[in-house]
């Protein structure tokens, strides 16, 4: 049974890799800055709410690197991938929206960098309250 299971793992694991190379590929065709408002370097916190790989749910508490009108930079533990749908929990106003992951970095010391975007900007999700 243990070797169906690593199986599993492994064949899972190697279309998480397949899906962040499409999405890598997608993005390196469209290098520029495609931001429509100001980017600003500031740290909120917000929770986290989606499905890992397995179609685990998860939720973590994460907080912001930069962030504008239409999403942000999150520094995240969970596993996730470029195209998934996530949700976000303002926790200075509780705001929440809905947003997909546009890029995911490389895993650094059990973090990883990814920018999300809402459907449409949405300044007021950042406001304090």
């Amino acid at each position: 049974m243990s070797r169906i299971w690593d199986a599993l793992k492994a064949a899972e694991q190697h279309r998480v890799r397949m899906i962040e190379r499409q999405g890598d590929v997608l993005l390196q065709t469209h290098r520029g800055d495609r931001r429509h408002t100001k980017r600003a370097e500031t740290n909120v916190p917000v929770f986290v709410y989606g499905t890992n790989p397995l179609h685990q749910p998860f939720h973590e508490e994460a907080f912001t690197l930069d962030l504008n009108d239409g999403g942000c930079l999150l520094s995240v533990a969970a596993e996730i991938v470029a195209g998934q749908r996530l949700l976000l929990t303002n926790i200075e106003n509780q705001a929440e929206r809905e947003c997909r992951v546009i890029h995911v970095s490389k895993r650094m010391k059990g973090r990883v960098h990814a920018g999300v975007g809402f459907g449409q900007p949405v300044p007021d999700f950042w406001e304090p309250s």
